[in-house]
């Protein structure tokens, strides 16, 4: 790598981190380019230089934060133990997530500033899509801990990401009506299917050994 090149890293760079803390704690009014160049440090063409525009450098910064969350999430759904377990440890990670704000603002922003502005669209749909993809991963981790059968994976996932960002979007709003209650209820069912799936294994082992001592 060149210095050149990594000075126009460093540079995008710094427009990137500069506009990702103006979107989380004042919100798409602030981004103007004098404001995000003041903020970086850097002069106002570099972001037409290296983004093209500042809308493509708003997609850029939303998608760099998605593809963070989104490889800690495959990371996390790819290692070993039970999926209970795993989605004990998605959901802290979730209130981590709103205790800093970064993620949860940023997608929101992204959602609500692609109602009234076409080009933000495509971006969201796609990042939409790498969570459902994501969730099913993890979808088909549950179904294959406890046996199960007959689920619509693609449903599944679009029923618990549409619940986890209109949680995050009460969150941050201040509201928690009911949240508590449904993720108990959510951990006590996966809770007693593994439950269930370790007393069928016990009973298997049983089963087992007793034929065994018959034999």
């Amino acid at each position: 790598m060149t210095a050149g090149t990594r000075d126009g890293n460093a540079t995008a760079e710094a427009l990137l981190d500069a506009t990702e803390r103006l979107l989380v704690t004042a919100g798409p009014s602030a981004l103007s380019t004098r404001r995000i160049t003041e903020e970086a440090g850097q002069a106002h063409g570099l972001i037409r230089y290296h983004f093209g525009s500042l809308e493509e450098l708003t997609v850029r910064v939303v998608e760099r934060a998605a593809e963070r969350i989104l490889d800690r999430q495959l990371a996390l759904y790819a290692g070993e133990g039970p999926f209970v377990d795993k989605w004990r440890t998605a959901m802290d990670y979730l209130d981590q997530d709103l205790s800093t704000g970064t993620f949860p603002k940023l997608a929101g922003e992204m959602l609500a500033m692609s109602w009234n502005e076409p080009v933000y669209r495509g971006a969201l749909h796609r990042m939409l899509a790498g969570f459902t993809d994501m969730l099913a991963t993890a979808v088909r981790a549950a179904l294959t801990d406890h046996g199960l059968a007959g689920v619509d994976v693609e449903a599944a996932a679009t029923l618990v990401r549409t619940f986890q960002l209109g949680m995050m979007a009460e969150r941050l709003a201040g509201v928690d009506i009911g949240h508590r209650r449904l993720l108990a209820a959510i951990d006590s069912w996966l809770a007693g299917l593994a439950a269930a799936e370790a007393t069928s294994a016990g009973d298997g082992r049983r089963n087992d050994s007793s034929s065994n001592q018959r034999r």
